[in-house]
């Protein structure tokens, strides 16, 4: 069991070292990911994702060691492809102003959700238990150091410790809204009108950052 994952208290599973076992891991990931979906976290067993894959269980085995394993491989996986569509986005955006790149950036992530919403922002609370070992690569961390990418590109002057104030705060801000949204969607707001609307109402705060007040200390 040494390949598995080091911590013990985390799931345990083994990555895949050849082509033809990425197929296979991938393939029960996906597997995993609809029937997660479909029918919830709760209803859906080791076995129901290797018959559905059309695997045998033992090949399942072979890379998790439980369904735990398999739901954190889902997020990761999910939150892994957020992360990357979003840093492609951001570094386009370098272009641009600040102020011209919030709308952009914001209908970009309304999409990522969109797309997936059930593994970034459902699944993990299904399996509370996940949390701890999803963390380093959790939604919020690996959005966070996208948004950080943007500040120090578009504010390079600005005292560190306020960009990632700053940061954290416009980015849990518009996940929340965002997700909160995706889950309600109610009848008098529309995916144009709340991509608009928090905007509007980030874009000050964001360029407030360009004031000589939020500078680099002076020295003295």
């Amino acid at each position: 069991m040494k390949d598995f994952a080091r911590d013990s208290k985390a799931p345990r599973r083994r990555l895949p070292r050849q082509r033809r076992s990425q197929i296979l891991y991938d393939k029960i990931i996906a597997t995993a990911k609809s029937l997660f979906m479909q029918h919830g976290y709760a209803y859906v067993t080791t076995n129901r994702i290797a018959e559905r894959a059309n695997i045998s269980i033992g090949s399942l085995y072979q890379y998790f060691a439980n369904r735990e394993a398999i739901a954190l491989a889902v997020y990761e996986d999910a939150c892994a492809a957020a992360a990357l569509t979003m840093k492609r986005k951001t570094l386009e955006s370098l272009s641009g102003t600040a102020a011209a790149s919030v709308p952009k950036l914001t209908e970009a992530l309304f999409e990522v959700f969109e797309k997936d919403r059930y593994p970034l922002l459902q699944l993990i609370t299904e399996v509370p238990e996940l949390a701890r070992a999803a963390r380093p690569y959790s939604i919020e961390s690996l959005m966070q150091r996208t948004a950080q990418l943007f500040f120090e590109q578009h504010f390079p002057n600005t005292d560190p410790a306020v960009r990632a104030r700053r940061s954290y705060i416009i980015n849990n801000c518009v996940m929340g809204i965002l997700s909160r949204y995706l889950d309600e969607r109610p009848d008098f707001l529309k995916k144009s009108q709340v991509i608009a609307e928090l905007s509007e109402l980030i874009t000050p705060y964001l360029l407030s950052l360009s004031h000589p007040a939020h500078g680099p200390p002076r020295r003295a």
